[in-house]
């Protein structure tokens, strides 16, 4: 498990016309990050919360201080799966990420979490404790293709998510032609992401009309469609 990182990240919801705008401004000017297979890589993540739907609330509210743990793997390939924990505090936040087999992910869907008590990964210990304690449970699959730009000044990364949709059969995560149940009418979410200061000239590149800071949640979109 890394360390904790601290990056500062602004999410904005852009109709298409300006997803098709700045993907032709990004493409001559940043190169794509090191995962884009073509123009892009598709995600599946899927989400954890606990009785009470904290982390649902938790956005839905503003908090300044939030967390969440999902599962997520990339353009279908199942020997690459992740547990994450994204943390928000105030304007900034950090991710803790870790490796899962096929066959960890698979229990931690179906609820057998025991396996966990004793790992050495500390991510996986925390998960345990939470799961134990807060009774956290599987309770949406989001899924969308990302464009993404990187830069070194600033570790700045750029990304465009479209094509999101979702699922409550958390148990079909795995199976990587699960049928999506519901199509977001969110066109495109532009991300910007950077350590301790954003390039002044990337600030003007992906500046457009919409580009206004929202608290834009795939996990609490996708709950609502899916409800």
């Amino acid at each position: 498990m890394e360390e904790k990182f601290y990056r500062h990240e602004y999410k904005h919801e852009i109709s298409e016309l300006s997803k098709q705008i700045l993907m032709k401004r990004l493409r001559k000017l940043l190169p794509h990050d090191e995962h884009v297979i073509g123009t892009h890589y598709h995600i599946s993540s899927l989400y954890f919360d606990n009785i009470e739907d904290e982390a649902y609330y938790d956005n839905q509210d503003g908090n300044a201080i939030r967390e969440k743990f999902r599962i997520r793997y990339y353009n279908q390939n199942l020997n690459f799966i992740r547990l994450e924990k994204k943390v928000k505090e105030y304007n900034a936040g950090y991710k803790l990420s870790t490796m899962l087999t096929k066959g960890e992910a698979k229990k931690m869907i179906q609820g057998d979490i025991f396996f966990l008590k004793d790992s050495n990964d500390p991510l996986k210990q925390d998960f345990y404790v939470n799961a134990r304690t807060k009774l956290l449970k599987p309770k949406v699959i989001v899924a969308y293709d990302r464009e993404a730009f990187a830069y070194k000044m600033g570790n700045t990364r750029v990304t465009l998510d479209y094509n999101m949709k979702a699922s409550n059969r958390v148990h079909d995560f795995l199976e990587t032609e699960a049928v999506m149940q519901r199509e977001s009418d969110v066109a495109c979410v532009l991300e910007v992401k950077y350590d301790t200061y954003l390039p002044g000239w990337i600030r003007e590149l992906v500046q457009i009309a919409e580009t206004t800071s929202c608290g834009h949640s795939k996990y609490m979109i996708s709950r609502v469609l899916t409800t």
